[in-house]
């Protein structure tokens, strides 16, 4: 992943992510060191370039401020993608050696609550009369388990559509992108017959299904996550509105194993609109500007609504830490997802910033004017909704996402794949 200041050059737009860090300098000069020794913690983060600068600069100016006043040192660590962070997390744990503070794929905060990996943390909201009122209302959801709050909102995200606007207009479409799934269809053949392009590349994922079926008026899961709607009227319309494209020619569909190919296809410009997370802002902005086109970004389009998973991270700290690196883990976590430090993590990432004050900040919204294609996740959270949090779903995914695989990729009767899913994840919801 490119960096913020490779992918957007321009002097305005660096000196935005001055002003989010300005704040955090400022405090350095306002706090005192302690004479104790300091409390020891290890953090686990996820994902590299940009995310990885942001995480190291954030602790980096944790241990000089909040943390040199109140005795804590934290030590960062890289761990690769949110998969290989939990199978090491999995492994810590075991052992006997996790880390005290860590970053989580919000959809697996369920799970690892259910299994005692993480602690719940109302007893610390509580007696600290902590706000959970300023976070993003959609992005909650995710961090509550049985009645409890397992994690704070850090780095979120929702899937958007990008397009390469030079396509388009080549193409004599609007550049400003479709809003309907009748439109997007129309582009899609549109952009293959006028430009012999592909007008989209998909790939096989579970998180754009999960945003397909609330698009189609329907769930991945039921409301009370007990069984899966994937053998339902809603998902085979899903299903069959992309098979369709495909097979007509105008999109490409790639497995889950081949997500990798999708750069490819942007970067050597085969393909006009991709779905993608907005944290891949920075990245896109960095290929479109490489290779010559103008990129541009705008809402899923809707079915019978919109609508949009959410995605990214949460940080959650450890049960198996000591009462004493628990606080001072809750002194972090605090710390990292409060206002300054949210805008400038979303400044310098392109992730959505998790609370209401970060997005009304000065240099969010300067940010904003100066790059509408940053705002366009913040205005679709309201269609949003949160990943379903039932354990069983973390395995129950893999089968929904081979099940994609196989009928859009190997060409396979959708109403046979999907009936026998739903058996297999169902039975996995209900263990």
């Amino acid at each position: 992943m490119m960096t913020f200041q490779q992918v957007l050059k321009s002097r305005a737009l660096l000196a935005l992510i001055c002003i989010a860090g300005a704040g955090m300098q400022n405090l350095s000069a306002q706090t005192t060191t302690s004479s104790k020794a300091p409390t020891e913690l290890q953090y686990w983060y996820a994902y590299s370039g940009a995310v990885q600068e942001t995480n190291e600069y954030l602790v980096k100016s944790f241990n000089e401020t909040v943390g040199a006043a109140k005795a804590i040192h934290v030590t960062a660590a890289y761990q690769g993608a949110y998969n290989d962070l939990n199978q090491k997390l999995q492994a810590a744990f075991i052992g006997g050696e996790s880390p005290d503070v860590f970053v989580m794929e919000i959809g697996s905060t369920g799970m690892f609550a259910w299994n005692g990996v993480i602690t719940a943390l109302d007893s610390q909201i509580k007696r600290d009369k902590f706000d959970l009122t300023d976070f993003q209302a959609g992005l909650l959801g995710n961090c509550r388990f049985e009645g409890k709050v397992y994690a704070l909102p850090y780095m979120p995200s929702t899937a958007i559509l990008f397009m390469n606007t030079t396509i388009l207009k080549n193409a004599g479409l609007d550049a400003s992108g479709p809003k309907t799934w009748d439109e997007l269809a129309m582009y899609c053949k549109t952009i293959k017959e006028k430009t012999g392009l592909y007008g989209l590349t998909l790939v096989s994922n579970l998180w754009f299904y999960e945003a397909f079926m609330l698009e189609a008026g329907s769930s991945v899961l039921s409301d009370d996550e007990r069984s899966t709607n994937i053998s339902s009227a809603a998902s085979l319309k899903v299903i069959k509105f992309w098979k369709d494209l495909k097979d007509a020619g105008y999109v490409r569909i790639l497995s889950s194993a081949e997500g990798s190919k999708m750069s490819a296809d942007i970067m050597n410009q085969k393909s006009a609109m991709w779905f993608y997370s907005t944290a891949g802002i920075t990245t896109y902005m960095g290929l479109a500007k490489a290779n010559g086109f103008t990129l541009n970004t705008c809402f899923m389009p809707k079915s019978s609504s919109y609508g949009t998973s959410t995605g990214g991270s949460n940080l959650v700290i450890s049960s198996k830490s000591s009462k004493q690196e628990q606080e001072a883990a809750w002194e972090f976590v605090k710390w990292m997802s409060a206002t300054e430090q949210t805008v400038y993590a979303s400044s310098k990432t392109g992730y959505m910033p998790s609370r209401k004050s970060a997005i009304e900040a000065p240099a969010m919204k300067q940010l904003y004017a100066a790059m509408p294609q940053f705002k366009v996740a913040i205005d679709q959270m309201a269609y949003a909704e949160k990943r379903p949090m039932n354990p069983g779903y973390t395995e129950g995914g893999n089968v929904i996402t081979s099940a994609l695989d196989a009928i859009w990729v190997a060409g396979q009767d959708p109403k046979t794949v999907l009936a026998e899913a739903q058996k297999r994840v169902d039975k996995l919801l209900r263990e």
